[in-house]
């Protein structure tokens, strides 16, 4: 994969046309966390086997990462710092995803979820606009708890005209939260310089489910497929009517009172 190194007045960090753009806050400056998860996006290129190509217009910046793919071989474990750590990560769905997990009492990884290589599943996403490659799908992947990409992701499969999107006339996702400290203790647990974190595979919800929200207008079509053991955990919020932001929002701090 080609890595882009630019300017966030350029647009946030994103992967398009197998090149990551990774926006820096303060281009060609390289702020801690920053070059940590360039260091992470190297060594995870190199155990998947990919080639890298670095471009970037500053050349000491430039100098900089080539001399750290140099010297990364692909083992190395790099975690985000703690400047950059929220104490949650979600994984966010569809209902009829979320049916199924709640069923099954796990978080799949795409492939073992709808029994697809990775490659196929590549090629059907970006039918959507999104672009991850291939080997991203083994993964459940999580984003930070206070972020909306999770609903981005989910409204991407048939997203609202702009009235209803801003009056709160769509279905956002069933969001599943999990404490960053416990998941990292997740042994298929890596970093990849993009997610904040991912799990090869699996993830118990018995095990490391912190709260599972879920759009009150799902609750009839869910509330049967909660296992016992996970019943205290399920919460059920009024989401007509909000706009993605205040959704966003209201779950953040009703999760954070909880």
């Amino acid at each position: 994969m080609v890595l882009h190194i630019t300017r966030e007045s350029e647009g946030p960090s994103k992967i398009k046309d197998g090149t990551y753009h990774y926006s820096l806050t303060d281009y060609p400056k390289v702020r801690e966390w920053e070059w940590n998860g360039i260091l992470a996006f190297i060594s995870y290129e190199k155990a998947q086997g990919q080639a890298l190509e670095i471009i970037c217009e500053d050349r000491e910046l430039l100098a900089l990462v080539n001399k750290a793919v140099n010297e990364l071989d692909g083992t190395e474990y790099i975690p985000p710092i703690k400047e950059a750590i929220e104490e949650f990560v979600y994984h966010a769905t569809d209902v009829n995803a979320a049916q199924k997990i709640l069923t099954c009492g796990k978080l799949l990884s795409a492939t073992r979820a709808y029994g697809k290589t990775g490659e196929k599943l590549a090629r059907e996403r970006r039918e959507k606009g999104w672009e991850d490659p291939a080997d991203f799908y083994e993964y459940v992947m999580f984003g930070w708890g206070t972020h909306l990409v999770g609903d981005y992701v989910v409204l991407s499969e048939d997203f609202p005209c702009e009235e209803d999107f801003l009056k709160g006339n769509f279905d956002a996702g069933v969001r599943f939260y999990i404490r960053y400290q416990d998941l990292i203790k997740h042994k298929g647990h890596t970093f990849d310089g993009y997610h904040p974190i991912k799990v090869k595979e699996e993830v118990i919800l018995a095990e490391y489910l912190f709260a599972c929200i879920v759009p009150e207008q799902f609750k009839e079509q869910l509330e049967h497929c909660v296992p016992q053991e996970l019943a205290a955990k399920v919460h059920y919020l009024s989401q007509r009517g909000l706009g993605l932001q205040a959704w966003n929002d209201k779950v953040v701090e009703y999760v954070s009172r909880l």
